[in-house]
């Protein structure tokens, strides 16, 4: 074989793998439209516009639900420097004022966690005596929980979306392919 015969079969052979990737993404195509119900470039439009919407909710809804945790998380800190640290504070308040100088050099650190999550709880609390602390631990764990879920479906739809837009141009690239314009389809309502 000469040097130009394997330069013609390499062609060949790039040509032949190109026409097995066009078809699998010409049977992809039809897959999806036909699990869809899609019959015009309007209603892959509609479907991809959708997936979009979907997508772009369930990153709010996450952002919400992180948000909300980060409260919680934060409450439940200042709860624990609360309860760990208050024996310290009330040890502190109670010892005679000359002794409280000392006292307060070797456990300023705790006297201050204690101080500073009584201000944080005191403020959230508006005025009520008990905290929910039961409540603040069940909403963080069903809001982890809920955060699991959006996150399972955010990357269905991310791996959807991109997905649906590789159809999308693989679509255009077949109405192209055939010799009609996306325009001209859509305006004669041509079925894919």
């Amino acid at each position: 074989m000469t040097m130009m015969e394997h330069i013609a079969d390499g062609k060949n052979m790039q040509t032949h793998w190109q026409r097995i990737k066009n078809l699998q993404t010409k049977a992809h195509i039809l897959v999806f439209l036909q699990q869809n119900n899609i019959y015009d470039i309007e209603q892959l439009s509609n479907k991809i516009e959708q997936i979009h919407r979907q997508f772009y909710d369930v990153s709010g809804n996450i952002k919400k639900v992180e948000r909300r945790l980060d409260t919680l998380n934060q409450h439940l800190t200042q709860y624990d420097n609360y309860i760990n640290n208050r024996a310290v504070y009330n040890k502190y308040r109670n010892l005679d004022p000359k002794k409280r100088n000392a006292f307060y050099n070797k456990h300023s650190e705790e006297i201050e966690l204690y101080k500073n999550a009584k201000s944080y709880l005191d403020k959230i609390m508006n005025g009520k005596k008990d905290i929910p602390i039961k409540g603040w631990k069940k909403e963080q764990t069903n809001k982890v929980a809920e955060k699991y879920d959006l996150m399972e479906k955010y990357y269905q739809l991310k791996d959807e979306t991109r997905s649906v837009e590789l159809l999308r141009k693989g679509a255009e690239n077949i109405l192209c392919g055939d010799g009609l314009e996306q325009n001209a389809a859509k305006n004669i309502g041509m079925e894919i």
